[in-house]
């Protein structure tokens, strides 16, 4: 049940405990558009994709803003509600059928008690996510769109798997302008 999540720590160069992880950890399936966590709800879990994908937006004004997208071997949580314990301002959907591996806060808690190993991991995966969102507030900053459009092109699952309403409302541009950017880039 745990071997892609095994495999990522293992990735990482640390060395794990699999008893602890298969105890700790639980499957959950999603049917795509089925909801994971909604808005107003404290989010209790860390979330692994084993398989499929998920969308996480907010509303403002009544509008849907994409945040981001999980896909798989992407492990994460709605920190600020995860953290503090407070009602989440996103909803994370499933945009196809996707396959989970959860841990509750309690197990998380036990974990990163217990093994020096989880500690590791827990900081290089909170670190990479830094990194990325890092990266993306200066790309916002410091490229236009079409520059944007064309770095996506190195994350093939953003092109492949994703709707052109949700992936325009990520890059901070209307359907139309991503229509215009795709015909040109043919």
């Amino acid at each position: 049940m745990t071997e892609n999540l095994i495999r990522e720590i293992k990735r990482v160069d640390i060395r794990i405990d699999p008893a602890e992880l298969e105890r700790c950890f639980r499957q959950r399936l999603l049917s795509k558009n089925e909801v994971l966590l909604d808005f107003h709800s404290v989010c209790r879990h860390y979330y692994f994709v084993d398989s499929g994908a998920l969308r996480v937006f907010f509303l403002e004004d009544g509008e849907e803003h994409t945040a981001w997208f999980a896909f798989e071997n992407y492990f994460f949580t709605e920190l600020e509600s995860y953290t503090n314990g407070t009602a989440s301002r996103y909803r994370i959907v499933a945009t196809e059928d996707t396959e989970l591996l959860q841990i509750p806060k309690t197990d998380m808690e036990f974990l990163l008690s217990r093994y020096d190993w989880w500690k590791e991991f827990l900081l290089y995966t909170q670190q990479q996510i830094i990194l990325k969102l890092t990266g993306v507030v200066r790309s916002f900053q410091t490229q236009s769109a079409e520059e944007r459009y064309d770095a996506l092109f190195t994350h093939p699952d953003y092109i492949q798997r994703t709707k052109q309403k949700d992936l325009s409302s990520l890059m901070g541009i209307t359907r139309y302008s991503l229509s215009r950017l795709r015909k040109k880039r043919r």
